[in-house]
């Protein structure tokens, strides 16, 4: 029993390093395979927990390259993941995730689809804001990103800049680098919607920065290409 769950362990570290590395850019191709064959393994031998940290950490790299239509899929498809997420941080990451995935699925969404979209995010909304009224200072960041998204979705603008503002300064506070990384790209991806070029670039700049800093080069080569940066 000790050496199932040493094994189990192992096979979760491959993971997560292999998504810290696509996280960087690093070997993309090999980290698809590997999360893919993993998926694969946990689902014939029935190991529960080991396909939702999987599908976690894929979820991971698809909102951080926002690649909302892969992400929408993986958390209609992979059903209750929290219920297999022993980690209490796991758990209450995936929510984030899910929650942020199913508001832009409402943004881009119509009719019945947008309802059922906005309502399942709503859903693991109230996980977050129950949290956070519990003390949990490490979920605040994340109920101010997904308010400010929730607030583009109805159309409401002063809500939305003071939310961007909040999850900004917030995650800055708290030190959740990669998530203010993340706070000014969808800050950025509003302002340019509204045809704000000035606040739509200094979000952009403000995200490379984080992401420079955090040492993701394959965001900072993306984010370079919607400023026209070219490297020296």
């Amino acid at each position: 029993l000790t050496q199932l769950k040493q094994d189990d362990t192992k096979v979760k570290m491959v993971n997560l390093l292999t998504t810290v590395k696509k996280l960087r850019g690093i070997d993309a191709e090999a980290g698809d395979e590997i999360l893919v064959s993993t998926l694969a393994t946990a689902a014939s031998n029935g190991d529960f927990s080991l396909s939702a940290t999987v599908n976690l950490l894929k979820l991971e790299v698809f909102v951080f390259y926002q690649k909302w239509k892969e992400a929408v899929d993986l958390v209609r498809k992979a059903g209750n993941v929290r219920q297999f997420l022993t980690a209490s941080f796991a758990s209450v990451r995936y929510t984030f995730l899910e929650a942020l995935t199913y508001v832009k699925a409402a943004q881009s969404a119509f009719g019945w689809k947008k309802r059922q979209m906005k309502k399942c995010a709503h859903k693991a909304m109230q996980l977050i804001r129950g949290w956070a009224k519990n003390g949990n200072v490490n979920v605040v960041h994340y109920l101010y990103i997904l308010e400010a998204e929730l607030a583009v979705l109805q159309g409401k603008n002063e809500k939305s800049k003071q939310s961007f503002n909040a999850a900004i300064a917030t995650s800055r506070r708290n030190g959740f680098l990669h998530d203010r990384a993340l706070a000014h790209e969808l800050a950025s991806a509003y302002f340019k919607a509204l045809r704000d070029e000035y606040w739509g670039n200094y979000h952009v700049e403000c995200s490379r920065a984080c992401y420079q800093e955090w040492g993701c080069s394959k965001k900072v080569e993306q984010l370079n290409v919607q400023l026209n940066v070219t490297r020296c």
